[in-house]
């Protein structure tokens, strides 16, 4: 015959799995998202990892070869740009449920968190400007 404690403490534990489980579902979407961008006039397509790494870059018409190297270097660079906002936002949306209430997970994934400032008071060590 199990107390009322224990029976709280089973339901607890039972819900403590439950979250985990559900973050590691979520860990392994957020780590496999990849996120891709083609230029307006199609000369490049840019893929990116969840981080904003590029992985891929591909031509995928033969318009880029009619551009000017320069002009050709700033719709690559544009691309990979759309192709990391658009990671970071698929990010933040599959990371939204597992954040606390009030924290964006927009501004988290984009580096707009100021990390001390959400910690102090509440973990040793981390009072703004303390070294850690």
């Amino acid at each position: 015959m199990s107390s009322p404690y224990q029976k709280m403490l089973d339901e607890a534990m039972g819900a403590y799995q439950q979250q985990r489980e559900r973050f590691e579902e979520n860990r392994k979407q957020v780590d496999s998202l990849t996120s891709s961008a083609t230029s307006a006039r199609r000369e490049v397509t840019a893929t990116v990892s969840r981080t904003g790494e590029l992985t891929e870059l591909s031509f995928p018409t033969s318009v880029y070869k009619r551009m000017a190297p320069a002009e050709l270097a700033a719709v690559i660079v544009k691309t990979v740009e759309e192709a990391r906002q658009k990671s970071i936002s698929a990010s933040a949306e599959a990371m939204a449920p597992m954040l606390p209430p009030g924290l964006s997970a927009q501004d988290l994934m984009s580096g707009r968190v100021d990390v001390r400032a959400l910690f102090s008071g509440r973990v040793p060590g981390m009072e703004e400007g303390t070294q850690a």
